[in-house]
């Protein structure tokens, strides 16, 4: 598999592939950030997943041969892995174990997936924006010289909103409250959290 697949750096903005397409391989991302974005049936794009390093895209979809359900997007200079179907479909008749682990991952991603839709259906939108802004500072956060931690938001308002399962106009409002309550700060994409541990608190306090 190594000897075969196609790796490039992907610039922000770019597609791997657009939903609807033919699924003709699986991408690996090995760093960098790539979103999931759909249309749905009103014609909005939404962001629906962040993808980070070592993450495997359009794996499910050759499984069961559909087409891409989603667009990948590139959202950060990604250093990005393209494997063929062909290779694939060729190693997995010459290695069982290698359809075993497809398999075991889709579990995993299915599981992972349900307990994200509980939280979300039992958590406010508070909660959700703040676990959200903590998922992101562990990814590529910071502490800056005045000792706050620093996360630059690599998308667009919107698209946090579409993280959240909320409209653009909740999200800001929900932003103003954090402000008020001098729990985070924000500076365009910029946020600032003063303390990590309030910040969790608060998230337990309200689920």
């Amino acid at each position: 598999m190594s000897s075969s697949k196609h790796s490039r750096i992907y610039e922000a903005g770019e597609l791997l592939y657009q939903q609807g397409d033919d699924c003709n391989g699986i991408f690996c991302v090995r760093d960098g950030i790539v979103g999931d974005r759909r249309v749905d049936t009103d014609g909005n794009s939404v962001l629906v997943r962040l993808n980070y390093g070592a993450t495997t895209l359009g794996y499910q979809e050759f499984l069961t041969k559909t087409e891409y359900r989603n667009t990948a997007e590139v959202l950060q200079d990604s250093f990005v892995c393209f494997i063929h179907r062909s290779v694939i479909s060729q190693l997995l008749s010459s290695d069982s174990a290698l359809g075993e682990r497809f398999l075991r991952r889709s579990i995993r991603d299915t599981q992972k997936l349900e307990d994200s839709y509980v939280v979300a259906m039992n958590a406010s939108i508070r909660s959700r924006l703040l676990h959200v802004l903590l998922v992101l500072y562990e990814r590529n956060g910071k502490i800056d010289t005045a000792d706050r931690h620093v996360l630059e938001i690599p998308i667009a308002r919107a698209d946090l909103a579409s993280l959240v399962g909320t409209g653009p106009e909740t999200i800001s409002r929900t932003i103003r409250k954090l402000q008020q309550d001098r729990l985070v700060e924000f500076d365009g994409r910029t946020a600032f959290i003063r303390n990590l541990d309030a910040v969790y608190n608060e998230i337990v306090a309200l689920n």
